[in-house]
């Protein structure tokens, strides 16, 4: 990259959830909402609320995958590990309103993506490829007005080489022209790296702190952009 006179007909896969749209923001107001719960009762420690909560998330990721719903039973399971117990029937339910906030949170698009994917559809095939819980991130790419930019939609349990390389393989790519484009270093840049694809970052400022990874520049099929529309420069 740049590709130069080869740029026409490449395979864009992109991301979704705080490239194409804000996600990780409102799992932050719904964080700080619990805080607040907490610390009405007593648990003022937000150290220890994290690290409770980031316990239950992984395990919860790791029986379950990932998504709100799967968000809000860790909510759900660091009250009675935390709170006196003669709170907990009123917490339960409070912890249902933030989930609720969350679960019906609308997804704004980021700036300049509905008409960068416009044009960019005109020039290649654009494919996207997500992680998540897939009835979620279907219902919220319908709802995007998004979808029929794309030929192609994946929703894996995670974004690893392997399911890079098994998503190359079911839509017939081919690595040298086909770039990841996402925010996060961790699930889409990294790994697309190490299944040999070319990769675009672009920082958000809300990435979800355990997407954070440095990333390998060494091969040189990496370039940074700061704004979705700048890929019309690139492609």
């Amino acid at each position: 990259m740049p590709f130069g006179a080869d740029a026409a007909g490449l395979n864009l896969i992109f991301d979704a959830d705080d490239t194409l749209w804000e996600s990780n923001i409102h799992f932050l107001e719904a964080e700080a909402a619990f805080f607040a719960m907490l610390e009405r009762v007593g648990v003022v420690e937000r150290d220890t609320i994290r690290n409770s909560l980031r316990h239950h998330e992984l395990q919860i990721i790791a029986e379950a995958g990932y998504g709100r719903g799967h968000y809000i039973t860790a909510l759900h399971r660091v009250v009675p590990e935390l709170a006196p117990a003669h709170h907990h029937e009123n917490l339960r339910d409070e912890v249902e309103q933030i989930g609720m906030r969350l679960l019906n949170r609308r997804c704004e698009l980021l700036p300049g993506v509905p008409e960068t994917l416009e044009v960019l559809a005109e020039r290649h095939r654009l494919l996207l490829f997500t992680k998540g819980h897939p009835s979620e991130q279907l219902a919220k790419l319908e709802r995007s007005g998004l979808r029929g930019f794309f030929s192609r939609v994946g929703v894996p349990r995670e974004k690893d080489p392997e399911n890079y390389l098994l998503l190359m393989a079911q839509a017939g790519l081919d690595p040298q022209r086909t770039v990841m484009i996402g925010n996060s270093p961790r699930s889409d840049i990294n790994p697309a790296l190490a299944a040999g694809l070319h990769a675009v970052y672009i920082p958000y400022p809300h990435t979800w702190e355990l997407e954070h990874e440095e990333i390998d520049h060494s091969c040189g099929r990496v370039m940074t952009v700061t704004a979705f529309p700048q890929l019309l420069e690139l492609f």
